[in-house]
């Protein structure tokens, strides 16, 4: 049997050859050129190799410790802050270098020994000794709020997976790659129809708004896409990863469903 891969390519293909897709990628690639080039060299096959019930037993650790999200939200600019690599960039580069899932802790030592990885912990670093340098901010507090944010995004990357583990178990041909989660906000897609999964939130998005842009925000001037948002529910408790329920992944399924172009395995 074939391997299934997706390349940066494909995405280019499918989500940037016209419209202010093309235009978004454009202005990317001339940015940010070393990122580029690293992110269009990438091709996605791992993803397709984890299966969901491989989250019954995996050991991820548990990034966020003891910390709150009002006492990491309060870091405004932590909190907006992009560093060069995308950490969706780095988690992806990981899951291709393991072939499978990864634990937290296995991505801190790949932020040693990855060029990318260094530099982004060097990027996190740096601002968390401006915020306190500059603007006085409580260093303990700033170091908090940066590893809410990288925690967070570990854990938003492993429900992505998961998501896409679930679909493709259905048969839907869910796809996935970091060029279009980070460009476009397409956590993953199925023929034409892209998938949007979030965490309901006003700071940043729910079905009434939110300060994120969605993915039809950067695509829907093509006239080519559906889009399906999948919304789940806030879960709460510390050291557990939380994953979309069964109710909310078989709801995504029928929604994908009932679109005209999407594509099955």
């Amino acid at each position: 049997m074939v391997a299934t891969v997706t390349s940066a390519t494909d995405v280019e293909q499918l989500f940037a050859a016209q419209g202010e897709g093309r235009r978004i990628l454009l202005q990317w690639k001339s940015r940010k050129p070393r990122v580029a080039e690293r992110v269009m060299s990438h091709v996605s096959a791992a993803p397709y190799t984890v299966r969901s019930a491989q989250f019954d037993s995996f050991i991820f650790g548990h990034p966020l410790k003891r910390i709150t999200s009002v006492s990491a939200y309060k870091q405004v600019k932590i909190r907006d802050w992009f560093p060069d690599f995308a950490m969706v960039h780095l988690f992806h580069f990981l899951l291709e270098e393991k072939g499978g899932l990864f634990s937290y802790q296995e991505f801190r030592e790949f932020c040693m020994g990855d060029e990318a990885g260094r530099g982004f912990s060097q990027q996190a670093q740096d601002k968390v000794r401006d915020l306190v340098a500059r603007e006085g901010e409580d260093e303990s507090a700033a170091r908090d709020a940066m590893a809410w944010r990288v925690g967070n995004g570990y854990y938003s990357f492993l429900r992505e997976i998961y998501l896409v583990a679930k679909l493709r178990e259905s048969g839907l041909d869910a796809r996935i790659h970091p060029l279009a989660d980070a460009l476009f906000r397409v956590d993953a897609w199925c023929g034409r129809t892209t998938i949007e999964m979030f965490v309901a939130n006003p700071n940043f998005k729910d079905n009434q708004g939110g300060r994120k842009k969605t993915t039809a925000h950067y695509l829907e001037d093509q006239k080519r896409f559906d889009f399906v948002r999948m919304q789940i529910t806030p879960q709460h408790g510390f050291g557990v990863l939380h994953l979309p329920t069964s109710e909310e992944v078989n709801r995504c399924i029928a929604d994908l469903q009932k679109m005209p172009d999407v594509s099955y395995l």
